[in-house]
């Protein structure tokens, strides 16, 4: 199953394929730390080729966070003696509502790899982590596949992580927390740094790999003790901790509310919690979904979802506590070499209902409400009866009506909620690391988007070049798909996408970002039909945000 959402004011657009099944010809026996597990091999045919593919697709790493474990960190799987079979699919993480979808016992890890296991091998290794807003997606390849990364020599490995209300649930406090989710990626990271050299992973070669709110993971992940020394390298596909939607400022509140709503004893933290853990599933994951749509209507999405990381009380465990634009300006992240960007227009829509049209006149009528609040205005601040207009001037024009647009709808979408915190994000990483940014621009069908309504690749397309989904494309389009799997398989080997000239990537050379000052002096790499390395994309209308911020904002921001 493939969900991918566009941040367009919370509208989910679904990317479902048919199911590409592993047809298995034999199975192989590994030794974990925790005890023996069965995987499988098959071959598969690709390009008038065939070779074998080794999947290994529900490794156990946490116990079932079930029963007194709901909503807790999660616990160390137990070690087991008998061979576990783990050839099929894992439960996907509780999800969905009107059919809820998944299982709370969902804490598994996949490990693919175009080689057979061995301890001699050393392949470097991309750990995988899904997008899907924080509310949905799960770490199986069923219905997209990784065989063209694998045939670069790679190993991949794919983490669950609980979503929704089950992955990030707060109290606001130390009964609860919060980031339950990111801390099954840490266990997840923990558990592959020990026991991948048993699949013929190199331990010092690990890099972690999101799109989306898996980047936004990433992002954290680069920012927290938790993971020092458990990877070497971090790619960002759309997506960054500066992003609005990756930090949710409310979610105490929404806890209590859900609370409430089932007739739960909110007389303090610790009633809440032990009263939500006792709640049947189905009826927990109906009412926080209908939760979080509700809260999505009556409140402003552009400033950030109802579920998502949260800044937590200072604790050992803790892996957010202090704000992610001060980290980063202050250097205080994994120093790792890094490769991020995002596709041209991310907040591409095909349509949008009436209904939603007529729900997004409350920006027409309060402009304010397009003022960033990570600026840090007070709600009655008089600069925000001057900003609001200003940026309704920019992106619309004096006479338009945002309820009415189209095309300039989906760039304020894309300025805001991805093109200007990545940008920002890549400026400062780069103060203390290489980061290699991109620009995809290229229009083709194999994410699935065929008839386009204006220019512009949308989120989560660029998956369509990495992976593949089973739709067909123009030798131009397995061109592009074959480019961008050496560049981002390149970089995995050694730090540098482009490290000799070859005439796939046209020998091009991409230059890191380094210790870069002003937004303008960034350098990306154009992906489109042919390679290309370029100043800032949509420069523009990032001198425009950064002006203002500059001007108006209040430091430090949370997001940007």
């Amino acid at each position: 199953m493939l969900a991918t959402f566009t941040l367009s004011f919370g509208v989910l657009l679904l990317g479902v394929v048919s199911c590409q099944t592993y047809e298995e010809s034999g199975t192989v026996i590994i030794q974990t730390n925790d005890g023996p597990v069965k995987g499988a091999f098959g071959a598969i045919s690709r390009a008038n080729a065939s070779r074998t593919l080794y999947w290994f697709r529900s490794i156990p790493f946490a116990e079932p966070p079930v029963g007194n474990l709901r909503f807790e960190a999660p616990v160390p799987k137990q070690k087991w003696s008998e061979v576990l079979d783990v050839r099929k699919k894992a439960n996907n993480c509780t999800q969905g509502s009107n059919p809820v979808q998944g299982s709370e016992d969902c804490l598994y890890l996949g490990i693919y790899s175009g080689s057979a296991p061995s301890t001699s091998s050393n392949l470097p290794v991309m750990v995988w982590i899904y997008g899907g807003g924080y509310f949905e997606g799960n770490s199986d390849f069923e219905q997209y596949r990784p065989d063209d990364l694998l045939e670069e020599g790679v190993i991949i490995v794919a983490i669950n992580y609980r979503v929704g209300f089950l992955g990030f649930l707060s109290t606001g406090d130390m009964v609860a927390p919060g980031n339950s989710a990111l801390k099954d990626l840490i266990l997840g990271l923990k558990w592959t740094k020990e026991n991948i050299k048993n699949f013929g992973g190199d331990p010092d070669r690990i890099t972690i790999w999101g799109q989306s709110a898996g980047a936004a993971s990433v992002a954290y992940l680069l920012q927290t003790n938790q993971t020092a020394g458990l990877f070497n390298g971090a790619i960002l596909d759309s997506g960054s901790s500066l992003c609005p939607w990756s930090l949710a400022k409310e979610v105490p509140e929404v806890t209590k509310q859900i609370a409430r709503e089932l007739k739960v004893d909110t007389t303090n933290s610790s009633t809440i919690l032990a009263g939500l853990k006792g709640i049947n599933i189905t009826t927990l994951q109906t009412t926080a979904s209908s939760k979080m749509l509700t809260q999505l209507i009556i409140s402003n999405p552009l400033q950030g979802l109802v579920f998502a990381p949260v800044v937590e009380p200072q604790h050992p465990n803790a892996v957010i506590t202090e704000k992610s634009y001060q980290l980063l300006a202050e250097g205080k992240f994994h120093q790792v070499p890094i490769l991020m960007g995002y596709n041209s227009l991310e907040g591409y829509f095909d349509s949008l209902p009436e209904l939603l049209r007529i729900w997004l006149a409350k920006y027409d009528v309060d402009n304010s409400q397009l003022v960033p609040d990570d600026m840090n205005l007070s709600p009655l601040h008089e600069i925000l009866l001057f900003l609001g207009p200003k940026i309704k001037l920019e992106y619309f024009g004096l006479l338009s009506l945002i309820a009415a647009s189209n095309g300039k709808l989906m760039r304020l979408i894309a300025d805001t909620q991805f093109d200007k915190p990545i940008h920002e994000a890549i400026r400062l990483l780069s103060a203390n690391t290489n980061v290699y940014a991109y620009h995809f621009s290229y229009e083709g069908p194999l994410w699935g988007r065929v008839n386009r309504t204006t220019d512009g690749v949308g989120h989560t397309e660029e998956l369509g070049y990495l992976f593949d989904f089973g739709y067909k494309g123009s030798e131009a389009d397995y061109l592009t798909r074959s480019r961008l799997v050496r560049l981002w398989t390149n970089f995995v080997k050694s730090w540098n996408p482009t490290p000799v000239a070859d005439p796939l990537l046209q020998n091009i050379m991409w230059p890191p970002n380094s210790n870069v000052q002003s937004a303008g002096d960034l350098k990306y790499l154009e992906v489109n039909t042919n390679l290309s390395i370029v100043g800032l994309p949509n420069s523009k209308k990032m001198e425009f945000w950064n002006n203002l911020y500059k001007t108006y904002a209040k430091p430090t921001y949370s997001t940007y």
